[in-house]
């Protein structure tokens, strides 16, 4: 039979655990007859791994990417002396802290972010080694992408008449909402033209999974019943208001280098043939703000030298002393990605024109 273990972990209430938090839980391990062990080991580790193919006519490209986000071990036994034999039934606390800046816990067919605590036992005078191992839910903060609220605008000329156009202007007033809140846009829509328009929004999830070199792959969707259309009548102007609502499993993914998990509110002005339709992304992050999740005291374990029932362990000083410390670090760390949707008008707004 050998070795017997269970890796007892407290989950929270809400089934995941919070950056900047501790994961606390028992170690319990049985060794049925006397063995000699070099060394048994719990080792908390966070990584993320990506990777695919792309075909083109004449050849198959391989990409990938990882990266670590944690990587602690902790000592629960190591041989002293030559004679040293083991036996029983053993207990060991768990208590390991997840650093702050990293991505939640994250799976599909190209990417994987994921926490695990394996425990390793080690025989003497031998390469055998035994693993154990239980995946740690964990979910992140997120930061902001834009100040709130946010201007936009949406603009499109039919010919170059000065009244033959149309001209959106709208407003969201949190664009940085908790998962299972409701993104509220308001829009003014003058119709200048002859025709009736369609406006339809519409809540997108875009991932953007990243390779060693740089290379990126792109996968959006449209969140299920986050869609609002309106008919704006030719030469006239409405008030809109519209609404999606998001999920207690929707997130952001900011954090890591093998991916991004980003979310937008797609404005698109609907027209008939042969006029092409204008569009505008604006976007938004679903998740818990930096400011919400202040970290605990660290902790460490301090090896003994003993065969374990219980562990010492000491208190280091927090990162982040209070509230306002994490604010100001979040105000200093806005998504610079951003860009590439907006243009800043006057500190808060966006513009986007089309001819």
């Amino acid at each position: 039979m050998g070795v017997t273990c269970q890796i007892l972990i407290d989950r929270p209430e809400d089934g995941a655990f919070k950056a900047g938090r501790l994961v606390t839980g028992t170690l319990k391990y049985f060794i049925d007859k006397p063995t000699k062990y070099e060394r048994i080991s719990m080792c908390f580790l966070g990584k993320g791994d990506c990777e695919w193919t792309e075909t083109d006519a004449k050849n198959t490209l391989y990409y990938q990417n990882k990266e670590k986000y944690i990587n602690q071990i902790v000592n629960v036994y190591v041989r002293r002396k030559s004679e040293d034999f083991i036996s029983g039934g053993f207990e060991y606390p768990i208590q390991f802290l997840l650093p702050i800046d990293i991505p939640p816990s994250f799976y599909d067919k190209i990417c994987t972010i994921e926490y695990k605590i394996i425990v390793t036992f080690a025989k003497a005078n031998s390469f055998s080694k035994k693993n154990f191992d239980v995946r740690i839910p964990v979910t992140s903060y997120v930061n902001p992408c834009t100040l709130e609220p946010i201007t936009f605008g949406l603009k499109k000329n039919l010919s170059f008449r000065i009244n033959n156009k149309i001209n959106v202007k709208g407003e969201i007033s949190k664009t940085c909402i908790k998962p299972g809140d409701t993104i509220h846009m308001t829009l003014t829509v003058n119709n200048g033209t002859d025709l009736a328009v369609v406006i339809k929004t519409e809540l997108i999830k875009r991932l953007t999974y990243i390779s060693k070199g740089n290379h990126k792959k792109y996968h959006e969707e449209a969140v299920k019943n986050t869609c609002t259309i309106s008919t704006v009548a030719a030469n006239a102007v409405a008030n809109l208001v519209c609404l999606a609502s998001t999920y207690q499993d929707l997130f952001s993914i900011q954090h890591a280098k093998v991916m991004k998990g980003e979310y937008m509110i797609r404005l698109k002005a609907k027209l008939p043939f042969p006029h092409a339709n204008a569009l505008l992304d604006i976007p938004v992050v679903i998740g818990q703000r930096k400011h919400e999740l202040i970290a605990p005291p660290a902790v460490y374990y301090e090896y003994n030298r003993e065969q374990p029932s219980t562990s010492a362990m000491l208190d280091q000083n927090n990162k982040y002393r209070n509230e306002e410390d994490l604010t100001k670090y979040e105000k200093e760390d806005l998504n610079e990605d951003s860009a590439k949707y907006i243009k800043e008008v006057n500190g808060k707004g966006i513009v986007q024109e089309e001819i």
